[in-house]
């Protein structure tokens, strides 16, 4: 049971820590500057030289700005193992991880990936670290509390927990708005990111629309749809706002304020900073977007000259026409709940419906014929764990895949006389490539090495026209197949996208004036199209000249099709005035913004590729060195004691060693410790774990004589010291997601104890006290287990995914076998006289099957959607006459609730359950702010489970009887009588064998006991539960049996509260209230409480 606590109360490091694709195939280096380290592998050495150049640039302002250093050389990790973007900054680490593969997210503008997430990053590191309340060393204090069931067994110490609480109080405590507002503005003059168009249009958006993230609901993130990145935009937004209003120096004094240990709170540390609160800032800047937004657009009128399609959603993107003009293939993110997580989706113009064609498909699909399609998905994993777009094709008539690539990293494919162009991502730079008329070969027809990042492909006879961002806003840019020579056709200072060419006519989206329309050229005439309040993006055009194109409006990217081409004055399009009442709060000359609305960019740091660059840096192969460690005390209230202790854990900087232990110690000398280790230098990972836990408890006990009479005047008291040892070692690997571990464990409990005993008598008429003392050690417990396991999660990621699960299945197994020897008796030594320790073998296969499925419940009428959890347990162990100290134990927590952990009749070597609960959300995505915690969703869940174990015995030390009621009513009773012999021991009468033996097996699975005398045996099996007379009871030996056979019903409510505490640490609240049916044995219910990091 202590190491089940140990996983529990460490889960969030422990799943953190876990890594499953070690990449063993990489080969590492280093490169060293003046205050970075740039780990590499050899596929990432150009995005490594640049990230080396960007970082030394960007340092002396970023330290400057917040007057603080980190106190040793940044690590900076470079990876493009899989085709993903993003980066990371772990600021107790020292540490940044960024994937080589840019960014390309419809919420947000285009700039060079390396300067832009570089600088991010880096900005978290110092401003997060002039956050930090003490050394980073120190991330935090745990304060814990652990609560027991009453009942339990006579071999353990406590009863199971009921109650287990963890709660974290941090080191650093920065609302989210802020963090990532600093980030994006970094520094005065570093508009290597900027605020560019399509962050104004979100904020733009919300602005219009009266929706605005609340300051509480900037405070936090654990949203969906469009929810998280809007605190990115508000936050951006806001710090510009304060920049401007306050000056720059504002941002360090939040920062100062923010590492006093006494304030965990933004809006106190803006009010010591500004000298006006937080939500005072906020309705100030609020109050004053709405009135820049509303002077620059005062000239647009949207004459809505389209019809919307699909408007379910927040992300309806990239529509393709059919050739016959009769379909629209389209990506939507209508069936899941974050932005990115798209489908495969085809609209049929006839009946104007919609429906999926295959999940997780990323970027733009394209046509082959009227009947086959071509996009891109992320395939599973390959055999180094890496995943990768790949080209597959789906046949809409036989409603069949096929994959046409292998780890070849395409995406964004177009066709043209039966060949495939698509995009290729590799070291941060992007290339097109050729497929040849069979699909089955591939090359490369451009030739980057710069890091410039391709978005999307259309094609008319042989020219490939492309849009691309090297600085800062897309270009467009033309390839002539023939030739492979590449021009430069749109080279604006304002962002040009989405490029479609065909049928003598030219579209783009273009955000000259602050707001992204449509443009065409059809040869004769050309200008825009469309203007709208929020953007217009991605156009596709058939045959027939309808346009299809996203556009962006009331927080969502919808689909509509364009009903009128008339092409607008330029005049009334967007902004109105370029100069003032800019919502990015930049100042410009009048010659700077004449003809459109300017954005202040950054220069690029001068880079030009790889091989250019490298042989400046000092380089040196990568050798393993540790990030910490760190140390986090904690405070653990259990079983009624206080006891102090810490945790501690460090990690290699690219993850191949991992360390992780705990340390906690009371008044009572009890002593918990455990350290687990990692070692993930090999395809598979090696782990090594250590459990020490000591218990003490001092017991006073009468002495029995052999009648059973207990003789008053002699006592036992007697101090326990129980030591429980265990380790395990082993690996742990995986195969397309399917997770195993592979591992042996021994494990050692040892009793150790001091006697005092006490003989009080008389003695020539005076009290005497004899004391005799006595100490002794044996095992009660040998353990050797060769395990595998297997777990495999069958669910896509969703909002709040282990509050309400939903659509998927998760199954975990085990099979291992025990070698277990437990004690039996004291035996003499006769090599050497004294006593040792007897323990006999059960020996037994372990078998364990859980399944959980999830299934979301459409009800039109429900504002939330409930779903439907059932999970199927079952037990079993091959050896049916192990001992009970083996057995699996079916209530409490894990099993059925209601029912007591050690229940007896719920105990043994099988075991079966099944429960299912349907959850109803209550509310979702708030900001209920209550002191240091801000309250998020709520649920309530309704439960039944049943179950029952099998083939087990319940031993008890008594059973009662009564021998007037007996006889009478027992024809030919022979109670008293009738001699015979059970395990090696002769009995005169089974009234002898009961008062005699303190292990009765009250099932009576040896038959004993014959069927018509059970009715009048009394086993005592609930009087350490209950102070009654467990005769008066009334409960025989016959009645537990039927209880035991019967299967158990429990019915209950769960109550899920999903909060975040200071800012980003998320507080899992679950209460649950849960009682048996149909048990006339039991019908009290039982309460369970966790507070914790996740619901799992």
């Amino acid at each position: 049971m202590s190491y089940y606590l140990i996983i529990i109360l460490f889960s969030n490091f422990l799943f953190s820590q876990l890594q499953w694709y070690n990449h063993p195939d990489l080969t590492w280096n280093n490169i060293e500057t003046e205050h970075f380290i740039i780990s590499y592998h050899e596929q990432t050495k150009r995005s490594a030289s640049e990230a080396a150049l960007v970082a030394e640039t960007v340092y002396d302002d970023i330290t400057k700005l917040y007057n603080f250093e980190p106190d040793s050389k940044t690590r900076i990790i470079i990876k493009d193992v899989h085709d993903y973007s993003n980066g990371a900054a772990y600021y107790y680490d020292n540490k940044i991880i960024i994937w080589a593969k840019p960014l390309d997210y419809d919420l947000r503008g285009s700039h060079r990936w390396m300067q832009d997430v570089i600088t991010h990053e880096f900005t978290h590191i110092v401003q997060l670290g002039a956050s930090m309340k003490y050394s980073r060393k120190l991330p935090g204090v745990y304060f814990q509390i652990l609560g027991y069931e009453d009942e339990k067994r006579e071999d353990v110490l406590y009863g199971f927990p009921n109650q287990i609480g963890s709660y974290p109080v941090p080191g650093t405590s920065v609302s989210p708005w802020f963090a990532e507002g600093a980030a994006q503005y970094m520094y005065h003059g570093a508009n290597y990111d900027y605020w560019d168009s399509i962050r104004d249009m979100i904020v733009r958006d919300r602005i219009l629309n009266d929706n605005l993230l609340t300051f509480d609901e900037m405070n936090t993130f654990g949203k969906k749809g469009i929810g998280n990145e809007s605190v990115y935009n508000q936050g951006f937004s806001l710090v510009k706002y304060m920049v401007n209003k306050y000056g720059e120096d504002c941002l360090n004094e939040i920062s100062i304020n923010l590492s006093n240990p006494f304030i965990y709170s933004i809006n106190k540390a803006i009010e010591k900073s500004l000298g006006i609160s937080g939500y005072k800032l906020y309705d100030d800047w609020k109050k004053d977007l709405k009135n820049r937004y509303t002077k620059q657009l005062s000239s647009v009128e949207d004459n809505r000259n389209y019809t919307i399609i699909e408007d379910k959603g927040t992300n309806n993107s990239h529509p393709v026409w059919s050739p016959n003009g009769k379909k629209i293939a389209y990506l939507s993110n209508k069936d899941n709940d974050y932005f990115s997580q798209t489908d495969l989706f085809l609209y049929d113009i006839s009946d104007s419906t919609s429906k999926k064609i295959k999940p997780g498909v990323k970027t733009a699909p394209s046509w082959i014929n009227d009947s086959l399609l071509v996009y891109s998905k992320i395939s599973k994993p390959n055999h180094n764990g890496s995943k990768f777009f790949d080209l597959y094709t789906y046949n809409i008539s036989e409603k069949k895949q096929e994959r046409l690539t292998h780890g070849l990293r395409l995406y964004s494919p177009i066709v043209k006389n039966n060949k495939i162009y698509a995009i290729n991502t590799f070291d941060g730079t992007s290339n097109i490539i050729e497929g040849n008329s069979d699909f089955s070969q591939y090359e490369q027809i451009s030739d980057f090495d710069n890091g410039i990042q391709i978005f999307s492909l259309s094609i008319d006879d042989s020219l490939i026209i492309f849009d691309a961002v090297e600085n800062h806003g897309r270009k467009i840019y033309s390839l002539n197949i023939n030739t492979k020579e590449i021009k430069l056709i749109k080279d604006n200072y304002w962002d040009n996208r989405d490029p479609n060419i065909g049928y003598n006519n030219f579209l783009y989206s273009d955000d000259k004036h602050g707001i992204f329309n449509l443009y065409l050229d059809d040869g004769l005439n050309s200008g825009y199209i469309t203007n709208v309040n929020g953007g217009a993006f991605m156009p596709d055009q058939s045959d027939s000249e309808s346009i299809a194109f996203s556009l962006y409006d009331q927080g969502a990217y919808k689909l509509a099709i364009i009903n009128s081409k008339n092409m607008i004055n330029e005049l009334d399009l967007g902004y109105s005035d370029y100069l003032e009442n800019r919502t990015d709060y930049h100042q410009f000359s009048e010659q700077d913004s004449e003809e459109h609305y300017y954005r202040y960019e950054s220069e690029k740091i001068k880079f030009e590729t790889a091989d250019s660059t490298l042989y400046d840096f000092n380089i040196k192969p990568y050798e393993i060195e540790m990030s910490g460690p760190f140390i986090l005390p904690r405070v653990t209230y259990d079983y009624n004691t206080f006891k102090p202790g810490l945790y501690f854990y460090d990690n290699d900087f690219i993850n191949k060693l991992s360390i992780l232990g705990g340390l906690s110690y009371n008044s009572q000398k009890d002593l918990d410790f455990f350290l687990l280790f990692d070692n993930n230098q090999y395809k598979n990972s090696y782990f090594f774990n250590f459990y020490w836990v000591t218990r003490n408890i001092s017991r006073a006990h009468p002495y029995i004589d052999s009648s059973g009479e207990v003789a008053p005047s002699i006592n036992y008291y007697v101090d326990y010291n129980y030591e429980l040892f265990s380790t395990d070692i082993g690996n742990r690997f995986i195969i397309k997601d399917h997770k195993f571990w592979l591992k042996y464990t021994y494990s050692k409990y040892r009793q150790n104890y001091n006697l005092k005993m006490v003989e009080n008598y008389i003695y020539n008429n005076e009290s005497q006290e004899d004391i005799v003392y006595g100490k002794a050690s044996y095992d009660y417990f040998r353990g050797h287990v060769m395990a595998l396991e297997y777990e495999y999660e069958g669910r896509s990621p969703h909002y709040l995914y282990n509050m309400l699960p939903k659509n998927g299945f998760k199954i975990k197994s085990s099979i291992s076998y025990e070698n277990n020897s437990i004690f039996e008796e004291f035996k003499v030594n006769e090599d050497y006289g004294g006593f040792l320790e007897s323990l006999e073998p059960h020996n037994t296969w372990r078998y364990k099957l859980e399944i959980d499925n999830h299934f979301k419940l459409v009800f039109n009428k429900l504002k939330y959607t409930p779903v439907l959890t059932n999970k199927f347990k079952y037990f079993h162990l091959t050896n049916l006459e192990s001992d009970d100290f083996l057995y699996f134990f079916g209530g409490g927590l894990p099993g059925i609730k209601g029912y007591t952990f050690y229940e007896p009749t719920l105990q043994g070597p099988r075991q079966f359950m099944v429960s299912n609960t349907v959850t109803f959300p209550l509310f979702t995505e708030k900001a209920i702010k209550i002191g240091f915690v801000y309250l998020n969703s709520l649920s309530l869940g309704l439960s039944h489970q049943v179950g029952k174990s099998f083939n087990g015995k319940i031993f008890v030390s008594n059973v009662g009887y009564d021998l007037d009621q007996i006889c009478p009513d027992v024809l030919n009773c022979d109670f008293s009588n009738n001699s015979f012999s059970f395990n090696d021991s002769d009995y005169e009468s089974l009234q002898s064998y009961l008062d005699l033996n303190s292990n009765i097996d009250a099932l009576d699975n040896s038959n004993i006991i014959s069927d018509e005398i059970e009715a009048y045996l009394y086993p005592d099996i609930y009087s350490k539960y209950n102070d009654s007379d467990f005769i008066e009871l009334g409960k025989s030996i016959k009645d537990l049996k039927e209880r035991y056979n019967s299967y158990k019903h429990s019915i209950g409510l769960e109550l899920k509260l999903l909060g975040f505490s200071f800012y980003s640490y998320p507080t899992a609240v679950t209460y649950e209230y849960y009682f048996p049916i149909s048990d006339p044995w039991n019908t009290i219910g039982k309460q369970y409480l966790r507070i914790l990091f996740d619901f799992n």
